[in-house]
């Protein structure tokens, strides 16, 4: 009736085990809601939200209309997204899709009111500040409270609206076509009007400015974990690290200097970690076969510059034991620019045996970075292509 093309969802289906909205369209093919005929045309999975197009039929007409379905994936179940980013990707997803001859964007969480705010009132706000160059979210939340009682629920989400206005405002939009990606990269390598320095140095510097709060790195920063971080200064969030299965009666059991990764399609696709220590080697071998990670990647070699730089946790020749799990070298394949290994591991508990593939890059060089991204991209996709190949679906540990 509304005529409206965009319908975008701050939920998930179920959160904390409670049901926070009913499935109202179609898995697959056509279900009929009263006398509107919906068709499932097409589904995006990303790693933040889904995308689902539909075609809308009401019965006893002949006029069919496309809606698109975007949902938010990433919303916590307590409280607001630690940080905005993926918000704004996804913000801006949903206003340059929605036709502008459209109907209102139709906006829902559970109850409507507090993540349905935080969309509403960032939208408003970002247009405003491209058209005014001010920003009044008091005055706005105030606003839409006169229209619609409690919106924007908790202070968190009032916070969140700010942090999410100061990125956008500090950052702005840096999505970029690939077909302009030459150029877009030409104009970054120029110095800057007014600057010292060229737009990737600033880009870069802004990358750095923000700096996290100690409160970040509980369990990484305590006395029992330090001697596991091979540098002080890197350390995992809290929000964010791989848990260990905690040993019953070992303090700090469950922690790994390790961190989920988010990828484009998938969320925690992949594991980044720190290069093993002698002393951390058993913890990760467990990281791998609790997380069903049987892809690694090796950036670096043992040594450079006469330094450790990761301990060489596999056996060479013949197998080894880490804590429960026994190695055994299967196979070593030497190619141009990297070194595969395959191993088996097994799991002593149970007997249970799964393939472990290391992929080692060797061409990066001990200082800087390669000159030709070609080969570096040649290797992420052989590595892509082995987890396709295997149908692994855990996480790659990098």
């Amino acid at each position: 009736e509304q005529r409206s093309a965009t319908v975008v969802m701050m939920t998930r289906l179920e959160e904390k085990s409670r049901v926070k909205c009913d499935q109202y369209w179609p898995n697959r093919g056509t279900e009929t809601y009263g006398f509107i005929q919906v068709t499932l045309l097409d589904t995006m999975e990303l790693a933040t939200f889904c995308v689902r197009t539909f075609s809308l039929h009401k019965n006893g007409s002949s006029e069919k209309r496309e809606v698109r379905h975007f949902q938010f994936t990433a919303w916590p179940d307590h409280g607001v997204p630690e940080y905005p980013t993926p918000f704004l990707a996804f913000l801006r997803r949903v206003k340059t899709c929605n036709p502008p001859d459209a109907g209102p964007v139709v906006v829902h969480c559970s109850a409507g009111v507090g993540r349905t705010g935080c969309f509403i009132v960032i939208g408003a706000m970002l247009e405003r500040i491209r058209t005014e160059k001010t920003v009044d979210v008091y005055g706005h939340v105030t606003l839409m409270r006169s229209q619609r009682n409690y919106m924007v629920q908790t202070e968190d989400q009032y916070s969140f609206i700010h942090e999410a206005l100061l990125e956008a405002v500090g950052c702005g939009n840096t999505e970029v076509p690939a077909r302009t990606l030459y150029t877009y990269i030409q104009k970054l390598a120029q110095v800057e009007p007014g600057e010292h320095v060229t737009g990737m140095e600033l880009e870069f510097k802004r990358l750095a400015s923000s700096k996290a709060h100690t409160s970040r790195f509980i369990t990484a920063s305590l006395p029992c974990n330090k001697f596991k971080n091979r540098l002080v200064n890197i350390l995992p969030y809290e929000s964010s690290r791989v848990c260990l299965q905690p040993i019953r009666g070992v303090e700090g059991s469950d922690y790994i200097n390790a961190s989920f990764i988010d990828g484009y399609r998938q969320q925690k696709a992949y594991i980044a970690t720190q290069g093993p220590l002698a002393e951390t080697t058993e913890d990760f071998w467990r990281a791998l076969c609790e997380n069903n990670s049987t892809i690694v990647v090796m950036l670096t070699k043992l040594r450079e510059m006469g330094r450790e730089k990761c301990h060489q946790y596999w056996p060479a020749e013949r197998s080894a034991r880490y804590q429960y799990f026994v190695v055994d070298p299967m196979a070593e394949y030497n190619m141009p620019q990297y070194i595969l290994r395959e191993f088996k591991v097994t799991d002593a508990r149970d007997g249970q045996s799964r393939t472990v593939r290391q992929f080692q890059f060797t061409d990066w060089p001990e200082q800087g970075a390669p000159k030709s991204g070609e080969g570096f991209i040649d290797f992420i996709g052989q590595v892509h292509k082995t987890k396709e190949q295997f149908a692994q679906d855990g996480p790659i540990s990098v």
